[in-house]
């Protein structure tokens, strides 16, 4: 398992974690983004990059950045993908 994923143990759970803002006590609320929601999102983020990926102005290259982080970030670490020995 990735050292970047937080695993939290959720007693009494009711099933599955709905996509959505999710706060842990006092910390800042966060947006938790289940994988099914995650891999569509990662596929937009990449045909936007391809498709501005030459684009001159400074605001969409920036944007593009921070998006192509988040999309690293789940290729990366929320995909599951089988465990090869």
């Amino acid at each position: 398992m990735s050292k970047r994923i937080t695993q939290i143990p959720f007693p009494g759970s009711s099933g599955q974690t709905p996509t959505g803002a999710m706060q842990f006590q006092n910390d800042w609320p966060a947006l938790f983004v289940r994988v099914d929601k995650a891999v569509a999102l990662l596929h937009s983020i990449r045909v936007l990059q391809e498709r501005l990926a030459n684009h001159l102005d400074v605001d969409v290259v920036l944007a593009m950045l921070r998006l192509g982080e988040i999309a690293d970030t789940i290729d990366r670490d929320v995909i599951v993908r089988s465990e090869r020995a």
